[in-house]
């Protein structure tokens, strides 16, 4: 007999319905499957250009769906990131936008407006936001493995007891990979790929420790690319498939300097990929502006919802029908170090983006730039440092790039798109700045973003989590002593 999966903080619908005073609906027809990867850049797979690494099954969906090329998170960091996905809201609107932190009380995440519809809403693996009253997901089992596992892999069973039902469902696959290994800053090392078969983007230090390091990610996106292919077939292979739109995207990019961590496009430029039920437009591309924020009213308008008013996204379900339509006239993204770890200096950063140009105000240019990178020598940065002692002048300009920032940095995305020549000082520059500047401050003004003095909200790591965090490290620790596999 098939058995339901077991959850865990199931919410009263009846609640929920009258807290968002809509009655509830019958079942809709649309099933959704959001995957969301973790630290994986949109540049990084086959799809979206990179002929190095090997993601079939993430271009097999590309070809059945529509690849969305401009698509961007609002911030380049994991809660702020996931919690934009899941609200609709910029960071300084939904409060989370220092890492590790809860939303503003009140906040409705996508359980709020899916559950009264009739809509089982599920999360498997990755959490990373809070408070759990704010994101009632039901929490797919890993059926005794581990109730805090972040390896799809371990809720495949569950998952196809889901595929199989006749309930409509919202399934969020939150994967854990292609993020460095949970405790350690590094990536392991790879048999499939090696440093003669990388080529590092040239925001980058050229040394063997990177490309080492390179062709360790790039393991681990071909990793979550095979589980992804399996959850994938699984669905295909399920009475759902017909009815139900596959959402894949990422938080945002790799853990590497000036990838996460930053307002660059190699942090905020995200992989995005919609396949519709019946694969209409299959193959296509578009390269319409999109933010992470536009997801949820995009679900929701496919599930016959109005636009919401009280969220910051857009649908761009239209897109789905005529990819070739524009979404959005900028990109508007947040950065800050304030909540990380192993930061320093407050460094709250604002950019805004069109199709052609990005601008990115520092609003403290006298910090330096501290965190994962720089302080544990994550991506290799210390063979960065040796080299810039060795008069290595690119090594040396890139290190404080990448930790000194000027007031404010302007691009030319169509003749730079690594973007490193700030062309903030060229006067042939100054109507498109002076616009820029504008649209920034103004999309500040309406967020009521305070900057330096925002104010931010407690963390939403409890003290189990961090209990079980720190266990795992410390076994993952006593077995590599003892050469444990």
């Amino acid at each position: 007999m098939t058995t339901r999966p077991q959850i865990r903080g199931q919410r009263s619908p009846l609640l929920i319905c009258a807290m968002l005073l809509i009655p509830c609906m019958v079942q809709a027809q649309a099933n959704f499957l959001l995957i969301v990867s973790d630290d994986h850049g949109a540049a990084d797979s086959g799809t979206y250009g990179n002929r190095e690494i090997g993601t079939p099954n993430l271009d097999r969906l590309a070809e059945q769906g529509i690849r969305f090329d401009a698509a961007f998170t609002t911030q380049a960091i994991c809660t702020p990131s996931r919690t934009s996905l899941y609200t609709g809201l910029y960071p300084m609107r939904h409060g989370a936008h220092r890492n590790h932190t809860n939303v503003n009380e009140g906040t409705l995440s996508l359980p709020h407006y899916f559950q009264p519809l009739g809509y089982k809403v599920f999360l498997a693996g990755k959490t990373h936001i809070g408070p759990e009253e704010a994101f009632p997901f039901e929490l797919l089992s890993t059926e005794g493995i581990s109730p805090f596992s972040t390896s799809i892999r371990d809720y495949f069973r569950a998952m196809r007891v889901v595929f199989h039902s006749d309930e409509a469902f919202v399934m969020v696959v939150a994967a854990s990979l292609p993020h460095t290994p949970i405790g350690e800053h590094r990536y392991p090392d790879s048999e499939r790929y090696t440093s003669s078969t990388v080529t590092l983007p040239p925001y980058l230090v050229d040394t063997a420790e990177t490309l080492r390091a390179r062709a360790g990610y790039y393991e681990l996106v071909s990793r979550f690319d095979k589980d992804f292919g399996v959850m994938l077939q699984m669905l295909d292979d399920s009475p759902a498939a017909d009815l139900t739109y596959v959402i894949y995207l990422s938080d945002h990019g790799a853990g590497f300097a000036f990838e996460k961590w930053t307002n660059y496009d190699a942090g905020i430029r995200i992989p995005l990929i919609v396949r519709a039920p019946n694969r209409r437009n299959a193959g296509a591309s578009s390269s319409a502006l999109v933010s992470i924020i536009d997801v949820l009213p995009t679900m929701l308008a496919i599930a016959g919802q109005n636009e919401q008013q009280s969220i910051d996204g857009r649908s761009f379900a239209k897109l789905i029908d005529k990819p070739d339509l524009d979404h959005r006239d900028y990109i508007f993204a947040t950065h800050t170090t304030l909540g990380i770890r192993n930061a320093s200096d407050p460094m709250p950063i604002r950019s805004i983006r069109n199709q052609r140009f990005k601008y990115i105000r520092n609003l403290n240019p006298e910090g330096v730039l501290t965190n994962n990178v720089t302080e544990t020598a994550q991506s290799a940065w210390h063979s960065w440092l040796l080299a810039a002692q060795q008069g290595d002048e690119n090594a040396q300009q890139r290190i404080h790039a990448y930790q000194n920032r000027p007031e404010e940095e302007l691009y030319s995305l169509e003749a730079d798109p690594f973007e490193l020549k700030n062309v903030i000082a060229n006067p042939g520059y100054a109507p498109m700045l002076a616009n820029m500047r504008t649209a920034l401050e103004l999309e500040m003004a309406r967020q009521e973003d305070l900057g330096l003095k925002a104010g931010h909200t407690e963390s939403n790591i409890g003290f189990v989590a961090k209990f079980l965090w720190a266990t795992k490290l410390a076994w993952q620790r006593l077995r590599g002593l003892f050469g444990a596999d």
